[in-house]
Parts: C-alpha cells; sequence; structure tokens
C-alpha cells in the first residue's frame, strides 16, 4: 500500500512511507518487560524500542532531511529486521 501510495502522489510533492517500529516498551505493556527482553535479546540492539526512537524516526522521514524518502519502509527495531534469518 505504501508503495502503491507513493506512486499515486508522485509528483504532487506528497511522500508516502511507512515506519516499522520493532517490540517496543510503552507504559501499556510495563507488566511484559521479560517477554520483550526476551523477544529483543538476539537483535543488535539488544533491547526494546523506546517511543522516542520510532518519533524520532517519524520526525526524520517527514522533514526536508528525508525529502528523497519516499515509497519504503524505515524499520524501527533494533535491527531485527536486516539481521533475521529467513527460510
Amino acid at each position: 500500500m505504501t508503495r502503491a501510495r507513493a506512486a499515486e502522489f508522485a509528483g504532487t510533492g506528497v511522500r508516502v512511507s511507512t515506519v516499522a517500529p520493532g517490540a517496543t516498551a510503552i507504559p501499556g505493556n510495563a507488566d511484559s518487560s521479560e517477554l520483550l527482553a526476551a523477544m529483543t535479546e538476539g537483535t543488535p540492539a539488544g533491547v526494546p524500542v523506546r517511543p522516542v526512537d520510532v518519533a524520532v524516526a517519524v520526525r526524520w522521514v517527514a522533514s526536508d532531511e528525508g525529502v528523497f524518502v519516499n515509497g519504503g519502509t524505515l524499520d524501527v527495531d533494533g535491527g531485527i529486521a536486516s539481521t533475521r534469518l529467513r527460510g
């Protein structure tokens, strides 16, 4: 859908991108800290994503600095998407 919308709005100045957070520690899942730790143990970051990490990525991709980021997905997941094995 991201790529389709980016193509649809091409040339209008509207950019469409996706930010995909990994396991994120938020107040609503504080009682699941052991599960989050287990989920992120094997990631390069080794810790859950913080909401501020996602916010910074969104701010960057929406800024003038991210002007050539369009139609893609920015993984904010501590490296899990780029390092996991696919079978």
